[in-house]
């Protein structure tokens, strides 16, 4: 394909709306359900378990975003690389990196924008060009090489707007030489600082908007899909929507796959007539997506709620000592312990020894048993011993159901 016989966007306006106009009463509600559901959500239980299951969910929104990009890692090898144990095969060694790559960067991405000091607004070019870098600079190499239009062999830079012309399906994404015009005008209307934005509900319909206007600019040679994902991701951080870490928008657009990238393509179109706003594009499609993005953000927090429900986790721990006294693995006390840390999140020795109403030496058969299996995590302060939630990820099909595809859970259960 010659890109000189193309005709590219070159100024902003190419993208308005940038926020759907007219009857929006629809995005307000959900935008508002939205927000219930996600501190409802938070206040499920105490910090510490949180966190762990915060920590457990991370791997599970790289698969999902990374298998929108067609690269499917299987959970169980993306806990090996977290060990640092890695495939001889080098091309699942090279998509463990990319899992790798995409975890680490969500992790600090959390720490950095929920911090007290923080003044990162996910919406600037800056943050977003970091992002792109952080992402990339430890990519394997053959991640890092595309083909461009004319069908030559580029190499991505990391942290750079492309210089290259894109299409992607039926878009032609705007030209290259005018990205920063585009971005320059996606920073200050999406900037959740600005007057105009004041209102959450407003700043959480764009969250959506953007997703797709970012995506429809196309910023970056490669890895934009990426990009785009954790800049939502980090928006939701932003309003603290995020329920500290409980849920994942990349787990519900991966499920709904075909309707997502059909939703995106539909966002692309330009508009229809007189009837469908006073912008280049759809209006119409525009605010199709935005339904579609927001009504996916709260199926899954719906899901993680119903799946966090403390009746319905308690059974499973049972379920899962249960087959474990079985396969004689466990003691049948151990489900006091574990119990005890998902609603405390944290226990101490002596606590151990009181809720099993075991000696000192039996208890600490069946703690160790639970370390071997990645249940606990233990720490010790002088004499005194504590016992961490941890919830690894080869055990979710036990106490998360669902989180992964059924094939990828059948093996992990397999493999126990």
């Amino acid at each position: 394909m010659n890109a000189t016989k193309m005709e590219f966007y070159k100024t902003p306006n190419a993208m308005e709306p940038l926020f759907p106009d007219g009857e929006i009463r629809l995005l307000e509600k959900l935008a508002i359900e939205l927000i219930e559901k996600s501190n409802k959500l938070e206040g499920t239980m105490n910090p510490f378990t949180r966190k762990a299951v915060s920590d457990f969910l991370r791997p599970m929104n790289s698969y999902y975003s990374n298998l929108i990009e067609g690269h499917d890692t299987h959970p169980i090898d993306i806990a090996k690389a977290l060990k640092n144990d890695y495939s001889s095969d080098k091309i699942k060694r090279d998509l463990q990196l990319e899992a790798l790559a995409h975890i680490q960067l969500h992790k600090a991405l959390t720490e950095e924008i929920t911090s007290s000091e923080s003044e990162l607004i996910p919406t600037t070019s800056d943050f977003l060009k970091r992002l792109h870098f952080r992402f990339y600079e430890h990519l394997p190499e053959e991640f890092k090489l595309v083909k461009s239009i004319e069908n030559i062999e580029k190499h991505v830079i990391p942290g750079e707007y492309r210089n290259d012309e894109v299409k992607v399906g039926r878009h032609i994404a705007p030209y290259s030489g005018s990205i920063e015009l585009f971005m320059e005008r996606f920073e200050t209307f999406y900037n959740p600082k600005n007057i105009e934005n004041s209102s959450k509900i407003k700043r959480i319909i764009s969250i959506a908007a953007s997703h797709h206007r970012l995506a429809w600019i196309h910023p970056f040679l490669d890895g934009n899909g990426r990009v785009v994902r954790l800049y939502s991701d980090a928006c939701f951080l932003y309003e603290k929507l995020d329920a500290v870490g409980l849920w994942s928008i990349s787990r519900g657009l991966a499920r709904r796959n075909t309707d997502y990238k059909a939703k995106l393509a539909n966002a692309d179109l330009r508009r229809y007539n007189d009837y469908d706003g006073r912008g280049n594009l759809s209006n119409k499609m525009l605010l199709e997506f935005c339904v579609f993005f927001l009504e996916t953000s709260i199926d899954q927090v719906n899901y993680m709620y119903e799946v966090l429900d403390k009746e319905h986790m308690l059974s499973r721990i049972n379920g899962f000592v249960d087959l474990m006294v079985v396969r004689k693995k466990l003691r049948p006390e151990a489900r006091y312990i574990l119990e005890d840390l998902f609603l405390k999140g944290k226990i101490t020795k002596t606590d151990v020894e009181r809720i099993t109403n075991l000696s000192e030496k039996t208890a600490k058969i069946i703690t160790d048993s639970l370390e071997q299996l990645e249940l606990v995590r233990k720490t010790k302060e002088g004499i005194h011993v504590t016992f961490h939630v941890n919830y690894p990820v080869n055990l979710s099909p036990f106490f998360f159901p669902g989180i992964y595809p059924s094939s990828a859970e059948a093996e992990m259960m397999r493999l126990l």
